[in-house]
């Protein structure tokens, strides 16, 4: 029997943010950033961090979510089976956090290997479209009863892309890496309302850096969700946006092309008002466009 992977695609349209910071040299606040072969700077939110952002989001949204003692590690009910095996079970049945991020729990006093449950959703960071131009805003931070200037760099009226995989076969099982073998623990009614919450999360995405002040929107403006018979992340080059707004559409149908061996069904979602061509981008997918919800709900269907 093949296994299911559902490969979803995204585009925010960002305003004004610093989401991810990297290491502040004195009074500047560095945004974290790349530099390509041409030497321009592009935005990036870590993979780690939009992890969190999805894991805060599911709390928003009524998840809960394992607490960590002061050690940083993970608490499991006392109750908890001791046994490796039995243990993996019990934390997949009432952790979903875990379930779906995966965990890492060191036995104590032993050389034996730590218990470990490979996450079965895969992210990528997400990389903004146009390049930075060296944007900052200025704020006054407190300090020894007067004001001094800091600077912080901004990424300004930009586009993020990132990709997500995620394995359903492998959410809410124990999985015997050694042996390609898949157990089902929680049973596929559990494994859908899971996905389905987590694709929702995605949906009403928010989190990140300097919100207090640099409050944005990470919501997708576009999503691309494929069922696919592999885990190959093929939206991960296949979004882009022109300087006038515009989602390349031929890019996007060149990937559905190339990689229809592994599609087996796809839906997009588009939020009205956002791209210059969005009528194109209609005509062109058809019935396959649908809202950002709509899109969400179709992917569950397939669950």
């Amino acid at each position: 029997m093949g296994k299911m992977f559902v490969d979803v695609g995204y585009i925010m349209k960002v305003n004004i943010n610093n989401l991810n910071s990297s290491e502040n040299p004195g009074n500047l606040v560095l945004l974290k950033k790349l530099q390509n072969m041409n030497g321009e700077y592009f935005a990036y939110v870590s993979g780690q961090a939009f992890r969190y952002y999805l894991k805060q989001t599911l709390m928003q949204m009524g998840v809960e979510l394992t607490k960590l003692d002061n050690k940083g590690e993970f608490i499991i009910d006392d109750s908890a089976p001791k046994l490796e095996k039995e243990r993996y079970r019990y934390i997949l049945q009432n952790h979903m956090d875990l379930d779906l991020f995966g965990f890492m729990e060191a036995k104590k006093g032993s050389e034996k290997m730590a218990l470990r449950r490979w996450s079965p959703v895969k992210v990528s960071p997400l990389i903004s479209v146009f390049p930075w131009k060296g944007e900052t805003d200025l704020l006054t931070q407190k300090k020894e009863g007067r004001g001094e200037m800091v600077k912080v760099e901004v990424n300004a009226f930009n586009f993020m892309r990132g990709t997500m995989i995620i394995n359903v076969d492998e959410v809410g099982s124990y999985v015997d890496d050694l042996n390609w073998e898949i157990e089902d623990v929680i049973g596929p009614e559990e494994r859908k309302e899971r996905i389905g919450k987590l694709l929702d999360a995605i949906k009403n995405l928010n989190g990140g850096g300097k919100i207090a002040r640099l409050l944005d929107d990470l919501t997708p403006k576009f999503i691309i969700i494929a069922k696919q018979s592999a885990a190959t992340p093929i939206f991960l080059n296949s979004l882009d946006v022109s300087e006038d707004n515009g989602l390349d559409v031929g890019l996007i149908r060149e990937t559905l092309s190339n990689y229809d061996d592994i599609i087996e069904d796809y839906v997009i979602g588009l939020r009205e008002g956002v791209f210059a061509n969005e009528q194109e981008i209609r005509e062109t997918y058809g019935e396959k466009v649908e809202s950002v919800k709509g899109a969400i709900e179709t992917a569950k269907s397939w669950l």
